[in-house]
């Protein structure tokens, strides 16, 4: 970021102590640097790439009236007798009042494109378009990039190291081929930044029935769970609803990819250069876009245990059973976890890793920057459109091209000052309207003693788990947990005999059990003891002893998962049921976009990518479009299921 002030915000200088203040100065009474540079217009101040992203935010006043009092004293110490400086008290007096006075006018930062938030649709976003060329803002108010796919560390007492823990989604699948039909996978390759990925081959499920603990794949899941929970001719079943599921997953998997969609007149040039990727799709395109429980009807689907499993997997994904989940998704779904050679992946390093590849390929382009404890306030409106935004530190940052929020749709709304864009705050007003929100979230996460345990991911310890009690209503609260034990694949996410565990319910628990508390009443503190021991509970059936050894706890309630996600009922966003969709990423304000979940496709890691993908290419000019799909490695994936 690069902030410049005008001369009469500081003493005038000869060429003499302009030299002499080149370099670093430390500011009095701060705890960040800044480097200073003289220049013919001026004095620039920039702050140091390290410190921009990690040092305590503090406000431009403040910086350039302490920044004038390094000068005027790096002038002193330049050779300024005391004779000659008390002659000229005067006049230091007066360039400090000009000074103060300056402190109160906000710095401005232009660029092409603001973005506010940095979940993976805003840094795909910004990614997508610093790679097309543009100069891009992303502005995070918490100090870790990364929305709901953060990573934070936290400290055992006497033990040396630190545990790492993901916030949010860990299962993942499609990312650690070079050739693949992921449109996570392409949004790195349009990048070029990638990490580390570790493929593993399992994920158990205690369910009533029993355990599933059967491999990724087509052979383990006819040849142990069905004949295990199936009935009698539920193997049959499955193989007519893999039959039927084919053609589709080879349209979508081996189909266009998500990145060729704008929404203009140009996607007909950008879908053209795929002309022969388009498939032949049984009963036309909108198949794709009914709820799975038709495809079930189709393939004469009838068993129990096989719809009650994918009624697990829609709800995992999308947030609902298959009646209200789209029938695209869950092909691709299937595709990957039933193909030929399937396998799961997880980032070396955790989802941490991940967003460090999206902010790379952000900041390695001049002009280009993720900032973080930048709050946004307000979004400018001028002349009918979105001209920048307003930090709560007074900050502005002015778009030439776009404005993005990658915040939730009811935050964004706050953005917007009442009066100032009639025709977006009546769109916000009814756009979502129709929907409710999903539940929230309570989290464990803790780090315990490996003594007598696995080291590594294996059949005896899969490194992830679900837990469902009851097969009769899956978005029930206290019904649902997912665990995630990632050291057992990336043993540096804690400390040497140590391993780090994150459990949480998908989108169950009640934001209006949660919302009229006080964090430190006596009442929070017992339902979130509550909360503790029925996250405890799903995660002992893997581990029975947990409790006794744990060296590190933190729980985390609705009222968590709003404060560090800004989600106003502390949830990941809106219930859709197949075939609705979310609205779309222009508004009616010009130069404002939206994406992230509140936009189409919706909630998930693909989904925010692809809503990120989505809303870059809008923006760019349809050549400039063309020129990124290059970098899309062209793939065919096996669809033998």
């Amino acid at each position: 970021m690069e902030t410049t002030f005008t001369p009469s915000c500081l003493p005038r200088l000869t060429l003499g102590q302009r030299r002499a203040t080149e370099g670093v100065l430390r500011v009095p009474g701060a705890s960040r640097s800044w480097r200073s540079r003289a220049t013919g217009s001026g004095h620039r101040q920039e702050l140091s790439p390290k410190v921009a992203r990690h040092s305590k935010a503090i406000s431009s006043g403040f910086a350039v009236s302490a920044l004038a009092s390094a000068l005027v004293s790096s002038a002193v110490a330049g050779g300024r007798s005391v004779r000659r400086l008390r002659r000229s008290e005067q006049r230091v007096r007066r360039a400090s009042a000009g000074a103060a006075a300056a402190a109160v006018t906000p710095s401005v930062t232009e660029c092409d494109i603001v973005i506010i938030g940095s979940g993976l649709g805003g840094l795909t976003c910004a990614g997508v378009l610093a790679a097309a060329g543009k100069s891009v803002m992303v502005l995070e108010s918490h100090y870790i990039a990364g929305g709901a796919a953060h990573t934070f560390k936290a400290k055992a007492k006497d033990v040396p190291g630190l545990f790492s823990f993901d916030s949010g989604p860990s299962l993942y699948g499609g990312l650690s081929d070079e050739t693949t039909s992921s449109p996570v996978k392409h949004v790195f390759q349009i990048i070029g930044e990638d990490c580390e990925w570790i493929k593993y081959d399992r994920w158990n499920a205690f369910i009533p029935e029993g355990e599933a603990n059967a491999a990724i794949g087509y052979e383990e899941f006819v040849d142990v769970l069905l004949p295990k929970y199936g009935g009698p001719d539920a193997r049959e079943q499955w193989d007519r609803l893999m039959k039927t599921i084919t053609p589709l997953a080879e349209a979508i998997c081996n189909g266009p990819p998500p990145a060729f969609v704008r929404e203009d007149a140009g996607v007909l040039v950008t879908l053209g250069r795929y002309l022969p990727k388009l498939k032949n799709i049984p009963g036309g395109p909108q198949k794709l876009s009914e709820p799975f429980t038709e495809c079930l009807k189709e393939a004469g689907v009838t068993d129990p245990f096989i719809k009650n499993w994918l009624d697990m997997f829609c709800f995992l994904l999308q947030g609902v059973p298959a009646y209200g989940a789209p029938t695209s998704m869950m092909a691709y779904m299937m595709a990957d976890m039933y193909k030929r050679n399937a396998c799961l992946d997880f980032p070396k390093g955790g989802n941490e890793a991940m967003v460090n590849a999206l902010v790379r390929g952000v900041e390695k382009h001049a002009g280009s920057q993720v900032l973080l404890k930048a709050h946004v306030e307000e979004v400018l409106v001028e002349d009918g459109r979105a001209a920048g935004v307003r930090l709560k530190d007074g900050r502005i940052f002015r778009a030439r091209q776009a404005v993005i929020s990658n915040a939730d749709w009811m935050v964004t709304k706050g953005f917007i000052k009442e009066g100032s864009a009639p025709e977006l705050e009546a769109y916000m007003g009814k756009s979502w309207a129709k929907y409710s929100m999903l539940k929230s979230f309570i989290h464990l996460h803790v780090g315990f003693k490996a003594d007598g345990l696995p080291t590594s991911h294996c059949k005896e310890f899969p490194a992830q788990w679900g837990v469902f009690n009851d097969w009769g209503n899956l978005e029930a609260p206290r019904n649902a947990v997912l665990v995630s034990c990632p050291s057992m694949l990336d043993p540096s996410l804690a400390p040497p005999g140590y391993h780090c565990l994150h459990a949480y319910t998908p989108a169950t628990e009640p934001w209006e059990d949660w919302a009229h508390l006080a964090e430190d009443s006596e009442e929070y503190l017992r339902k979130k003891e509550e909360a503790r021991d029925f996250l405890y509970a799903a995660v002992e059936k893997q581990v029975p002893d947990l409790r006794e050894r744990v060296v590190l706890e933190l729980v985390g309630t609705p009222l968590t998962h709003k404060r560090f996600l800004r989600k106003p009922t502390g949830t990941y966003g809106a219930r859709v049921e197949a075939p609705d969709m979310l609205p779309g990423h222009k508004t009616p304000l010009e130069g404002f976009h939206m994406c992230g979940d509140s936009t189409f496709p919706g909630i998930g890691v693909p989904a925010v990518v692809m809503s990120g993908n989505i809303c870059a290419n809008n923006i760019l000019s349809v050549w400039d479009h063309w020129k990124i799909l290059d970098r899309i490695k062209d793939w065919h994936s096996d669809m033998t299921l």
